[in-house]
Parts: structure tokens; sequence; C-alpha cells
């Protein structure tokens, strides 16, 4: 039927779905950053495909990209860590159901909350701890999958687009470069990967209307951006999960 072949949507993504499942293990070389610069450059072109898609089906808002930046993270671990880790999405003891937990040898060893750069547990100022929502959360989780509280962190996509003092304890906007990271909680726990994901909100020309247009942006491009913004080393984060007690 034209009907039905018209449309190529559905194919495309049960194949973009089953590329998850892969049985492949990466060799890490934890002196290097090919990790993060990969993490970065799928993120950065799936979200230039948003911005294409804008564009040409005249669509005004862009599609979420938070629970395949979710799988993305998942899937990284899963072809980085060794055997005796296993990596599950979504688990739920009692009332809590974090992101990402991953055991090791059988038992819960680490939990990782994923956010994008929206959507973090803000500060309220009008408490004598303005963090105790998170508190509470972390606490929470380690009495239920009985992981110890400095087995919980917070990995976001990006630093930006909370407040601009938070983007501060994390990245230097005048250096353009990360900065050494803060013992202060929460600030500790929180793990931003990356800055300027989408190309979108990249400097463009003057004149240039990014809402009825979009840039040719080559892989070349996107991967010499890839070199300069890495918040957090994705490699950071693997070795913390394996050199845990």
């Amino acid at each position: 039927m034209e009907a039905l072949s018209i449309f190529k949507a559905s194919n495309h993504y049960a194949n973009l779905l089953d590329s998850f499942t892969c049985s492949d293990k990466l060799s890490v070389d934890y002196s290097r950053k090919d990790i993060s610069k990969s993490m970065y450059y799928h993120l950065c072109k799936m979200k230039y495909a948003g911005w294409r898609h804008r564009v040409n089906f005249k669509r005004k808002r862009k599609h979420t990209i938070s629970e395949f930046f979710q799988d993305m993270v998942a899937f990284y671990l899963k072809a980085s860590l060794p055997e005796e880790f296993e990596v599950e999405l979504e688990t739920k003891i009692g009332k809590t159901q974090p992101d990402i937990v991953i055991k090791k040898d059988g038992k819960y060893h680490f939990i990782l909350e994923i956010k994008t750069n929206i959507g973090w547990d803000r500060p309220d100022i009008n408490l004598p701890d303005p963090y105790l929502n998170i508190r509470n959360r972390v606490a929470e989780l380690s009495k239920n999958f009985q992981v110890a509280p400095e087995n919980i962190m917070y990995v976001f996509e990006d630093h930006a687009n909370v407040t601009r003092e938070f983007s501060e304890r994390f990245w230097n906007s005048q250096l353009q470069r990360a900065v050494t990271r803060t013992t202060e909680f929460p600030f500790s726990i929180i793990y931003p990967l990356f800055n300027a994901t989408d190309p979108y909100y990249w400097k463009h020309d003057k004149g240039f209307n990014r809402n009825v247009s979009h840039r040719n942006i080559s892989d070349e491009i996107i991967l010499s951006m890839a070199e300069k913004n890495i918040v957090t080393p994705f490699e950071l984060i693997l070795q913390k999960i394996q050199n845990c007690c």
C-alpha cells in the first residue's frame, strides 16, 4: 500500500532502538578521551538532526532527547565496564526508581541519576538546607539499594541552563574550559559531561535566522567541537565506578 510505504520512520526507529543492543566491548584507554568525544559526537549529531527537522518540517518545538541520552550513557557503560558489572535501567525498589543502577558480582554497587540540561532539583533558598531534597534523595536511594552514598552520582549532559552560579561550578565561560571540581555538596556528586552540544545554539553569522534555516555542519566540525567541550571525561566516571568500595 502506498500509504504504508510512504512513511519510513517506523523502520528507522526500530533500527535505532535495536542499535542499543550490542554485546561488543571496548578496550578503554583511560589516558585518552575517546569515549567522551564519541558521546559528544553522537549527541551533537542527533541534536543537529533535530534542528534540521524543526526547519524542514516546520516544527516550532524540538523533540526531547533526555531518554536517548540516558540510554547512550547506559550503552557506553555496558560497552566499557568489565564482565562482572551489570547495567540496569529504571529498576524500582520501594518508591525509588533511579535512572541507572550498576551491579557488581550480582550486588547493587553504584547508582547514576541521568539528567539533561534541565530538570535538576533546584535549591530552595527558603530552607535552612537549600539542598535538602537532593540530600534526602541520595539517602533514600542508599537505603533502598544498599549502596553507599558516595557511590551515587548525578550525570548531567550539560552544565548550562540551571543558573549561572551552577554553571560556574564546572565551566569557565571566559576561558572556555572546565574548572577544578569542588568538594561542596551537592556539586561534589554532580558530573556534567559537556558544553555546547546543540549546534542550534552555536554562534552563527550575523543575520542568520536559525529558526528558518540550518547550517551545513560536517562530522569534522563536530569532532573539532568535541575536542574542546568536554567538562567531565566519561572515562573518569568509569574509573570511579570500578574503583569505589
